[in-house]
């Protein structure tokens, strides 16, 4: 597709968005590329609208995670001097996950807000729950990639076996030394290694399920694939504004639920 071609398609989705968006248009002072996340987040939440649990967190409401939330925040100053420390010292408002939550003028904000976790983590957490609840998700690895610090499985944790927590992680955005600093303040034991570790030393394992969340998807999709596990959970934007994925995942996978923040796989 020629550059021309390509300018002006965009151009038709900015009108389009701002059609559908006028009040969203002025407020986020004209980023369409946020804009874009929400409306290409709602194109495929219309596609698959049986599925839409419409942001639902009843499941993890159950659960106390407040010392968790304390423990993480203040085993984890340090980050601020960390490689990425834009993204692990702002956790809860880096990138799209708070915005659309704004946008959305979601009624869970603060409560999403007090966990020490980037916004669409939280929203993990209540899918792994009822993944759990409805025994699909047994005693297979659960793998976080990127895993970055590991504090995702502080949470789960709360309502799964530890032995089976994997990070992956290419140490490109926080460093292996600031990783295992967090991990050991926290007390926490989870292996977290390369994806070329991580095959070495796995080799025939059982893998339930696979989580990204704040990574483009063309980066890593073939290593997950390649994992084969039984469920996938991403953020949704990273699934709803790229055709590639969406195309590469229906083969292998189907849609089991999803919403704004998140969408979970599971294999065909």
């Amino acid at each position: 597709m020629s550059s021309k071609l390509k300018k002006l398609k965009w151009l038709i989705k900015k009108i389009i968005i701002s059609i559908n968006y006028p009040l969203e248009t002025f407020s986020s002072s004209f980023d369409f590329d946020f804009l874009n996340a929400i409306y290409m987040n709602k194109k495929l939440i219309k596609n698959n609208q049986e599925l839409n649990n419409s942001l639902d967190l009843s499941s993890i409401k159950k659960i106390d995670f407040k010392t968790e939330s304390k423990l993480s925040i203040k085993n984890s100053q340090h980050l601020s001097r960390s490689l990425n420390s834009e993204y692990f010292a702002n956790l809860n408002s880096f990138g799209y996950g708070s915005r659309i939550l704004k946008i959305l003028k979601s009624e869970d904000f603060e409560y999403v807000n007090s966990f020490h976790l980037y916004p669409a983590n939280v929203y993990v957490l209540n899918e792994v729950k009822n993944l759990v609840d409805k025994n699909l998700i047994e005693d297979g690895l659960i793998i976080d990639y990127p895993s970055g610090i590991g504090n995702l499985f502080i949470y789960l944790n709360k309502f799964i076996n530890h032995n089976n927590f994997v990070g992956v992680d290419n140490f490109e955005q926080i460093s292996r030394n600031d990783i295992e600093k967090y991990q050991k303040k926290m007390g926490s034991r989870v292996s977290i290694n390369t994806f070329e570790y991580f095959i070495s030393e796995n080799k025939n394992k059982e893998i339930d399920l696979i989580i990204s969340i704040e990574l483009d998807l063309d980066l890593i999709i073939n290593n997950i694939i390649k994992l084969n596990s039984s469920f996938l959970i991403f953020e949704t934007m990273y699934v709803s504004r790229h055709k590639n994925i969406i195309n590469t995942l229906n083969k292998k996978y189907e849609i089991y639920s999803l919403n704004d923040l998140v969408t979970v796989y599971k294999k065909r």
